[in-house]
């Protein structure tokens, strides 16, 4: 799939890194081109972000209607005018891969949360399966309608780590499950830095018990 042939309207992931460092953020796409897509302007804190740093990595992600999930690197990003205003046009020269969004570490649990809605900001007790920096998934008793899958609120709350994070996130897929429930997978919007420690503690802590077992299992 060429990035030309997403479709206006349609929304995209930008993540960049430089180093250590990682960002990620949404934009939608006005127009298109062939080599690239016209976008809203990308802003942080109220300011238009500058894309222009040579020492920056570049991917896009893409969900069609189908679900499947698509990316791009090799991107740029650079200001323009689109119809007179101004916009952010992302070029890339590259074809895209497949990509398996559920591909990063994610950690099992079974910890209670809260979720709202947009359209009726109705309170929903759901249970958290597994998660990592940028994806969750949850099951819930009710069924939620597409149209109410972008973006949602979930409320997380570790008492233990006396952490609470309220955080914004797009459902891509559902599953009806036999016992009834309903099983949810949602990318999270922008996760804050909090959470991302959070996870990633989870993280080490696993591989530091993974590698302590593995230790007792040659000593035996």
């Amino acid at each position: 799939m060429k990035i030309g042939e997403i479709p206006a309207n349609a929304t995209i992931q930008i993540r960049v890194m430089k180093g250590d460092m990682k960002f990620e953020c949404l934009a939608i796409v006005v127009a298109t081109r062939d080599d690239g897509l016209y976008l809203t302007p990308v802003k942080y804190k109220g300011q238009i972000i500058d894309f222009s740093s040579p020492k920056i990595q570049i991917l896009v992600f893409y969900v069609n209607s189908d679900r499947q999930a698509f990316g791009w690197s090799g991107c740029r990003i650079r200001k323009d005018i689109y119809q007179g205003k101004m916009c952010h046009l992302l070029t890339t020269k590259r074809d895209s891969v497949r990509v398996n969004r559920r591909g990063e570490p994610r950690i099992r649990t079974e910890m209670h949360a809260i979720m709202r809605t947009v359209m009726d900001d109705k309170e929903r007790e759901i249970v958290v399966r597994n998660y990592s920096e940028n994806g969750i998934g949850f099951v819930c008793s009710d069924s939620i309608p597409e149209s109410d899958w972008r973006p949602v609120t979930i409320i997380y709350e570790d008492r233990l780590q006396q952490l609470r994070v309220v955080m914004r996130a797009n459902i891509l897929r559902s599953m009806e499950l036999p016992s009834g429930l309903f099983k949810y997978g949602a990318h999270i919007l922008q996760p804050d830095d909090e959470w991302i420690r959070y996870v990633q503690n989870k993280l080490e802590n696993i591989r530091e018990r993974n590698q302590a077992e593995e230790a007792l299992g040659l000593q035996s």
